[in-house]
Protein backbone atom coordinates (compact mmCIF):
# COMPACT_ATOMS: atom_id res chain seq x y z
CA UNK A 1 0.00 0.00 0.00
CA UNK A 2 1.23 3.39 -0.71
CA UNK A 3 2.39 5.62 1.39
CA UNK A 4 -0.58 7.98 1.74
CA UNK A 5 -3.34 5.35 2.12
CA UNK A 6 -1.39 3.71 4.57
CA UNK A 7 -0.84 6.65 6.66
CA UNK A 8 -4.99 7.50 6.42
CA UNK A 9 -5.53 3.66 7.50
CA UNK A 10 -3.63 3.95 10.09
CA UNK A 11 -4.63 7.70 11.99
CA UNK A 12 -8.24 5.90 11.01
CA UNK A 13 -7.83 2.86 13.35
CA UNK A 14 -5.91 5.16 16.35
CA UNK A 15 -9.00 7.80 16.38
CA UNK A 16 -11.51 4.42 16.23
CA UNK A 17 -13.24 5.53 13.70
CA UNK A 18 -14.15 9.22 14.90
CA UNK A 19 -14.82 11.74 12.21
CA UNK A 20 -15.08 14.45 14.77
CA UNK A 21 -11.43 13.54 16.12
CA UNK A 22 -10.14 12.98 12.85
CA UNK A 23 -11.46 16.21 11.68
CA UNK A 24 -9.00 18.18 14.60
CA UNK A 25 -6.22 16.46 13.84
CA UNK A 26 -6.30 17.24 10.40
CA UNK A 27 -6.93 20.67 10.66
CA UNK A 28 -4.53 21.23 13.17
CA UNK A 29 -1.55 18.96 11.39
CA UNK A 30 -2.69 19.43 7.74
CA UNK A 31 -2.15 15.33 6.96
CA UNK A 32 -2.72 12.08 8.17
CA UNK A 33 1.32 11.81 8.00
CA UNK A 34 2.32 14.70 9.74
CA UNK A 35 -0.38 13.91 12.65
CA UNK A 36 0.99 10.40 13.32
CA UNK A 37 4.29 12.05 13.59
CA UNK A 38 3.02 14.21 16.29
CA UNK A 39 4.04 13.23 20.06
CA UNK A 40 1.03 12.28 22.64
CA UNK A 41 1.50 15.43 23.86
CA UNK A 42 0.53 17.82 20.49
CA UNK A 43 -2.56 15.31 20.93
CA UNK A 44 -3.64 15.78 24.22
CA UNK A 45 -5.02 19.29 23.93
CA UNK A 46 -7.41 18.08 21.11
CA UNK A 47 -9.18 16.57 23.45
CA UNK A 48 -7.73 12.88 23.19
CA UNK A 49 -8.36 10.08 25.56
CA UNK A 50 -6.04 8.35 27.29
CA UNK A 51 -6.94 4.80 25.08
CA UNK A 52 -6.60 7.11 22.11
CA UNK A 53 -2.93 8.29 23.19
CA UNK A 54 -2.04 4.60 24.01
CA UNK A 55 -2.75 3.63 20.83
CA UNK A 56 -1.01 6.54 19.05
CA UNK A 57 1.93 5.74 21.31
CA UNK A 58 1.88 2.12 20.08
CA UNK A 59 1.96 2.27 16.39
CA UNK A 60 4.66 4.65 16.63
CA UNK A 61 6.84 2.07 18.30
CA UNK A 62 5.11 -0.94 15.84
CA UNK A 63 4.08 -2.91 18.59
CA UNK A 64 0.85 -3.63 20.19
CA UNK A 65 -2.50 -5.17 18.68
CA UNK A 66 -3.10 -2.12 17.33
CA UNK A 67 0.16 -2.07 15.12
CA UNK A 68 -0.70 -5.61 13.83
CA UNK A 69 -4.74 -4.68 13.33
CA UNK A 70 -3.28 -1.35 10.76
CA UNK A 71 -0.64 -4.08 8.92
CA UNK A 72 -3.41 -6.65 8.53
CA UNK A 73 -5.84 -4.29 7.49
CA UNK A 74 -3.39 -2.65 5.04
CA UNK A 75 -2.63 -6.20 3.11
CA UNK A 76 -6.13 -7.07 3.20
CA UNK A 77 -7.46 -4.12 0.79
CA UNK A 78 -3.99 -4.19 -1.47
CA UNK A 79 -5.06 -7.96 -1.90
CA UNK A 80 -8.64 -7.41 -2.49
CA UNK A 81 -7.86 -4.09 -4.31
CA UNK A 82 -9.38 -1.89 -2.03
CA UNK A 83 -9.40 2.23 -2.69
CA UNK A 84 -8.83 4.69 0.27
CA UNK A 85 -10.62 8.01 -0.82
CA UNK A 86 -9.90 11.07 0.89
CA UNK A 87 -12.30 13.86 0.73
CA UNK A 88 -9.35 15.70 -1.13
CA UNK A 89 -9.49 13.02 -3.92
CA UNK A 90 -11.08 13.57 -7.51
CA UNK A 91 -12.80 10.32 -7.35
CA UNK A 92 -14.36 11.39 -3.92
CA UNK A 93 -18.41 11.50 -4.30
CA UNK A 94 -18.97 14.71 -5.01
CA UNK A 95 -22.63 15.37 -3.54
CA UNK A 96 -21.16 13.09 -0.11
CA UNK A 97 -18.39 15.90 0.26
CA UNK A 98 -21.22 18.40 0.50
CA UNK A 99 -23.29 17.41 3.79
CA UNK A 100 -21.70 18.44 7.23
CA UNK A 101 -20.37 15.41 8.41
CA UNK A 102 -19.28 13.63 5.54
CA UNK A 103 -16.82 10.79 5.59
CA UNK A 104 -13.22 11.36 5.58
CA UNK A 105 -12.01 8.19 3.90
CA UNK A 106 -14.07 5.77 1.97
CA UNK A 107 -13.09 1.72 1.36
CA UNK A 108 -14.42 1.21 -2.18
CA UNK A 109 -14.10 -2.34 -4.02
CA UNK A 110 -15.10 -2.02 -7.40
CA UNK A 111 -15.85 0.64 -10.20
CA UNK A 112 -14.59 3.97 -8.53
CA UNK A 113 -16.47 5.90 -11.59
CA UNK A 114 -19.68 4.73 -10.74
CA UNK A 115 -19.27 7.17 -7.46
CA UNK A 116 -19.40 10.17 -9.93
CA UNK A 117 -22.25 8.97 -11.89
CA UNK A 118 -25.84 10.63 -10.69
CA UNK A 119 -27.58 8.14 -7.95
CA UNK A 120 -30.89 8.05 -6.68
CA UNK A 121 -31.23 6.51 -3.32
CA UNK A 122 -34.16 3.20 -2.83
CA UNK A 123 -34.30 1.96 0.60
CA UNK A 124 -37.39 0.04 2.49
CA UNK A 125 -38.64 -2.07 4.65
CA UNK A 126 -36.84 -6.01 5.10
CA UNK A 127 -39.89 -7.35 4.59
CA UNK A 128 -41.65 -6.05 1.86
CA UNK A 129 -45.41 -7.19 0.05
CA UNK A 130 -45.24 -8.69 -2.80
CA UNK A 131 -46.59 -5.34 -4.18
CA UNK A 132 -43.67 -3.71 -2.62
CA UNK A 133 -40.69 -5.88 -4.00
CA UNK A 134 -42.38 -5.69 -7.56
CA UNK A 135 -42.77 -2.02 -7.40
CA UNK A 136 -38.98 -1.93 -5.83
CA UNK A 137 -37.53 -3.97 -9.24
CA UNK A 138 -39.75 -1.80 -11.45
CA UNK A 139 -38.63 1.60 -10.51
CA UNK A 140 -34.99 0.49 -9.77
CA UNK A 141 -34.60 -1.26 -13.46
CA UNK A 142 -36.49 2.25 -15.28
CA UNK A 143 -34.00 4.54 -13.27
CA UNK A 144 -31.20 2.50 -13.79
CA UNK A 145 -31.83 2.14 -17.61
CA UNK A 146 -32.02 5.65 -17.82
CA UNK A 147 -28.46 6.03 -16.85
CA UNK A 148 -28.65 6.49 -12.67
CA UNK A 149 -27.27 4.38 -10.53
CA UNK A 150 -29.05 3.09 -7.65
CA UNK A 151 -27.54 3.37 -4.39
CA UNK A 152 -28.98 1.53 -1.05
CA UNK A 153 -27.53 -0.41 1.53
CA UNK A 154 -27.24 -3.82 0.39
CA UNK A 155 -29.82 -5.25 3.19
CA UNK A 156 -32.84 -7.93 2.71
CA UNK A 157 -35.68 -6.97 1.42
CA UNK A 158 -36.01 -3.86 -0.69
CA UNK A 159 -32.12 -2.53 -0.64
CA UNK A 160 -31.33 -5.98 -2.33
CA UNK A 161 -34.13 -5.97 -4.44
CA UNK A 162 -33.17 -2.50 -6.05
CA UNK A 163 -29.52 -3.78 -6.26
CA UNK A 164 -30.56 -6.89 -7.79
CA UNK A 165 -33.11 -5.11 -10.26
CA UNK A 166 -30.59 -2.63 -11.43
CA UNK A 167 -27.65 -5.20 -12.74
CA UNK A 168 -30.64 -7.05 -14.61
CA UNK A 169 -30.97 -3.51 -16.25
CA UNK A 170 -26.91 -3.41 -17.26
CA UNK A 171 -27.18 -0.03 -15.31
CA UNK A 172 -24.94 0.81 -12.15
CA UNK A 173 -25.33 0.22 -8.98
CA UNK A 174 -23.64 1.38 -5.19
CA UNK A 175 -24.10 -0.67 -2.12
CA UNK A 176 -23.47 1.13 1.30
CA UNK A 177 -21.68 -1.06 3.80
CA UNK A 178 -22.91 -0.37 7.44
CA UNK A 179 -19.42 -2.86 8.51
CA UNK A 180 -16.00 -3.12 6.80
CA UNK A 181 -15.74 -4.70 3.72
CA UNK A 182 -14.58 -8.38 4.97
CA UNK A 183 -17.70 -8.86 6.36
CA UNK A 184 -20.78 -8.91 4.04
CA UNK A 185 -23.98 -8.78 5.97
CA UNK A 186 -26.22 -10.01 5.69
CA UNK A 187 -24.36 -13.06 4.55
CA UNK A 188 -27.36 -14.30 2.07
CA UNK A 189 -25.98 -10.92 0.13
CA UNK A 190 -22.73 -11.99 -0.51
CA UNK A 191 -23.21 -13.52 -3.94
CA UNK A 192 -25.25 -10.05 -4.84
CA UNK A 193 -22.22 -8.02 -3.14
CA UNK A 194 -19.88 -10.14 -5.76
CA UNK A 195 -22.26 -9.39 -8.78
CA UNK A 196 -22.17 -5.68 -8.10
CA UNK A 197 -18.28 -5.63 -8.14
CA UNK A 198 -18.64 -7.85 -11.00
CA UNK A 199 -20.64 -5.48 -12.92
CA UNK A 200 -18.83 -2.62 -12.71
CA UNK A 201 -20.65 -1.81 -9.73
CA UNK A 202 -18.78 -0.53 -6.55
CA UNK A 203 -18.76 -1.37 -2.37
CA UNK A 204 -18.31 1.28 0.04
CA UNK A 205 -17.56 1.42 3.15
CA UNK A 206 -16.47 4.41 6.06
CA UNK A 207 -15.62 1.60 8.22
CA UNK A 208 -11.99 -0.12 8.73
CA UNK A 209 -12.19 -3.58 6.71
CA UNK A 210 -12.68 -6.12 9.86
CA UNK A 211 -15.63 -3.77 11.37
CA UNK A 212 -18.39 -6.95 12.32
CA UNK A 213 -22.10 -5.21 11.87
CA UNK A 214 -23.21 -3.65 14.98
CA UNK A 215 -26.60 -1.86 15.72
CA UNK A 216 -25.15 1.87 15.99
CA UNK A 217 -23.24 1.66 12.63
CA UNK A 218 -26.20 0.95 10.31
CA UNK A 219 -28.09 4.57 11.33
CA UNK A 220 -24.59 6.05 10.37
CA UNK A 221 -24.21 4.32 7.10
CA UNK A 222 -27.62 5.69 6.24
CA UNK A 223 -26.25 9.44 6.03
CA UNK A 224 -23.75 7.91 3.02
CA UNK A 225 -26.67 6.67 1.33
CA UNK A 226 -28.59 9.93 1.38
CA UNK A 227 -25.73 11.81 1.01
CA UNK A 228 -24.48 10.03 -2.07
CA UNK A 229 -27.46 10.64 -4.27
CA UNK A 230 -29.76 13.38 -5.89
CA UNK A 231 -32.62 11.71 -4.02
CA UNK A 232 -34.06 9.42 -1.89
CA UNK A 233 -37.13 7.08 -2.56
CA UNK A 234 -38.90 5.20 0.17
CA UNK A 235 -40.59 2.28 -1.43
CA UNK A 236 -42.19 0.61 1.21
CA UNK A 237 -41.93 1.16 5.02
CA UNK A 238 -43.78 0.56 8.34
CA UNK A 239 -43.49 3.73 11.15
CA UNK A 240 -40.52 2.31 12.87
CA UNK A 241 -38.15 1.41 9.84
CA UNK A 242 -34.92 2.83 9.65
CA UNK A 243 -35.70 3.78 6.27
CA UNK A 244 -37.56 6.79 7.62
CA UNK A 245 -33.92 8.01 9.11
CA UNK A 246 -32.29 8.02 5.98
CA UNK A 247 -35.53 9.88 4.42
CA UNK A 248 -35.05 12.40 7.62
CA UNK A 249 -31.26 13.07 6.52
CA UNK A 250 -32.17 12.94 3.04
CA UNK A 251 -34.52 16.20 4.20
CA UNK A 252 -31.56 17.88 6.56
CA UNK A 253 -29.03 17.26 3.50
CA UNK A 254 -31.45 19.56 1.11
CA UNK A 255 -32.25 16.09 -1.19
CA UNK A 256 -35.42 15.25 -2.53
CA UNK A 257 -37.72 12.54 -0.77
CA UNK A 258 -39.80 10.40 -2.68
CA UNK A 259 -42.56 8.05 -0.96
CA UNK A 260 -44.50 5.32 -3.36
CA UNK A 261 -48.42 5.33 -1.69
CA UNK A 262 -50.53 2.02 -0.42
CA UNK A 263 -53.52 0.97 0.82
CA UNK A 264 -54.06 2.21 3.92
CA UNK A 265 -54.54 -1.53 5.69
CA UNK A 266 -50.51 -1.96 4.91
CA UNK A 267 -48.99 -1.79 7.74
CA UNK A 268 -45.49 -1.51 5.68
CA UNK A 269 -46.21 1.05 4.04
CA UNK A 270 -47.60 3.54 7.20
CA UNK A 271 -44.17 5.19 7.15
CA UNK A 272 -44.04 6.29 3.51
CA UNK A 273 -47.82 7.87 4.69
CA UNK A 274 -46.08 9.61 7.31
CA UNK A 275 -43.43 11.19 4.79
CA UNK A 276 -46.03 12.05 2.78
CA UNK A 277 -47.88 13.86 4.71
CA UNK A 278 -44.60 15.55 6.01
CA UNK A 279 -43.83 17.15 2.81
CA UNK A 280 -42.37 13.99 0.74
CA UNK A 281 -42.87 13.70 -2.62
CA UNK A 282 -45.55 11.15 -3.83
CA UNK A 283 -44.93 9.31 -6.97
CA UNK A 284 -46.07 6.21 -8.30
CA UNK A 285 -44.09 6.02 -11.41
CA UNK A 286 -40.54 5.91 -12.33
CA UNK A 287 -40.98 9.10 -14.64
CA UNK A 288 -42.19 11.48 -11.78
CA UNK A 289 -39.01 11.05 -10.19
CA UNK A 290 -37.15 11.58 -13.71
CA UNK A 291 -39.21 14.74 -14.74
CA UNK A 292 -38.16 16.23 -11.04
CA UNK A 293 -34.29 15.78 -11.24
CA UNK A 294 -34.20 16.00 -14.95
CA UNK A 295 -32.66 19.71 -15.26
CA UNK A 296 -30.22 18.49 -12.65
CA UNK A 297 -28.32 16.09 -14.58
CA UNK A 298 -26.32 18.42 -16.35
CA UNK A 299 -24.03 18.72 -13.34
CA UNK A 300 -22.86 15.18 -13.22
CA UNK A 301 -19.79 13.84 -15.48
CA UNK A 302 -18.81 10.12 -15.33
CA UNK A 303 -14.81 9.54 -15.15
CA UNK A 304 -15.61 6.71 -17.52
CA UNK A 305 -16.44 8.77 -21.05
CA UNK A 306 -17.89 5.01 -22.44
CA UNK A 307 -19.89 4.46 -19.43
CA UNK A 308 -21.76 7.92 -19.72
CA UNK A 309 -24.94 8.19 -19.00
CA UNK A 310 -27.35 9.30 -21.30
CA UNK A 311 -31.29 9.82 -21.23
CA UNK A 312 -33.78 8.31 -24.09
CA UNK A 313 -33.97 10.39 -27.09
CA UNK A 314 -36.45 9.88 -29.41
CA UNK A 315 -34.95 6.89 -31.06
CA UNK A 316 -36.65 4.11 -29.71
CA UNK A 317 -35.59 0.37 -29.47
CA UNK A 318 -36.86 -2.59 -31.30
CA UNK A 319 -38.90 -3.93 -28.49
CA UNK A 320 -40.21 -0.42 -27.64
CA UNK A 321 -41.56 -0.19 -31.06
CA UNK A 322 -43.08 -3.86 -30.79
CA UNK A 323 -45.10 -2.14 -27.93
CA UNK A 324 -45.95 1.25 -30.01
CA UNK A 325 -47.37 -1.47 -32.54
CA UNK A 326 -49.22 -3.42 -30.28
CA UNK A 327 -50.95 -0.41 -28.41
CA UNK A 328 -51.91 1.13 -31.82
CA UNK A 329 -53.79 4.21 -31.93
CA UNK A 330 -56.25 3.10 -29.02
CA UNK A 331 -56.11 3.82 -25.15
CA UNK A 332 -54.89 0.40 -23.65
CA UNK A 333 -54.59 -0.55 -20.22
CA UNK A 334 -51.36 -1.80 -19.09
CA UNK A 335 -52.71 -5.20 -18.15
CA UNK A 336 -54.20 -5.42 -21.80
CA UNK A 337 -50.90 -4.70 -22.85
CA UNK A 338 -49.33 -7.40 -20.77
CA UNK A 339 -51.52 -9.91 -22.03
CA UNK A 340 -51.14 -9.49 -25.77
CA UNK A 341 -47.52 -8.93 -26.08
CA UNK A 342 -46.96 -11.89 -23.18
CA UNK A 343 -44.12 -9.55 -21.72
CA UNK A 344 -42.90 -9.71 -17.81
CA UNK A 345 -44.72 -6.87 -15.98
CA UNK A 346 -41.00 -5.19 -15.20
CA UNK A 347 -39.99 -5.77 -18.56
CA UNK A 348 -43.12 -3.94 -20.30
CA UNK A 349 -42.35 -0.96 -17.46
CA UNK A 350 -39.21 -0.67 -18.92
CA UNK A 351 -40.59 0.04 -22.09
CA UNK A 352 -43.33 2.31 -21.83
CA UNK A 353 -40.96 4.43 -19.82
CA UNK A 354 -39.04 4.21 -22.58
CA UNK A 355 -41.77 5.28 -25.51
CA UNK A 356 -43.15 8.26 -22.64
CA UNK A 357 -39.43 10.18 -22.24
CA UNK A 358 -39.15 9.59 -26.28
CA UNK A 359 -42.56 11.60 -26.49
CA UNK A 360 -44.02 8.69 -28.23
CA UNK A 361 -46.97 7.74 -25.44
CA UNK A 362 -49.23 9.41 -23.13
CA UNK A 363 -50.48 7.96 -19.61
CA UNK A 364 -54.01 9.15 -19.86
CA UNK A 365 -56.91 7.66 -18.15
CA UNK A 366 -57.58 4.02 -18.37
CA UNK A 367 -54.31 2.91 -19.78
CA UNK A 368 -51.96 4.26 -22.44
CA UNK A 369 -52.37 6.10 -25.46
CA UNK A 370 -49.83 6.69 -28.21
CA UNK A 371 -48.95 10.37 -29.74
CA UNK A 372 -46.98 9.69 -32.86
Amino acid sequence: MLDAPYHALALWHIVQQSCSLWTKLIKQFGSPEHALRAGTAEWQPLGCSDKILALLSAWQRQTGDVYLDICRSADYCQQQHISLLLTDDALYPPLLKEIANAPPLLFCQGNLSALSWPQIAMVGTRRPTQAGQQLAAQFAQVLASQGLAITSGLALGIDGIAHQAALEAQGMTVAVLGTGLAHIYPRQHKRLAANIVAQEGVLISEFLPFTAPLNYHFPRRNRIISGLSMGVLVVEAALESGSLITAQLAAEQNREVWAIPSSVFNVQARGCHALIRQGATLVEEPIHILEEIGGCLAQFHPTSASQEPQLSEDVISTEAQQVLATLGWQVQSFDALMEQGNWHAATLANLLMELELAGRIATVAGGYEQLK
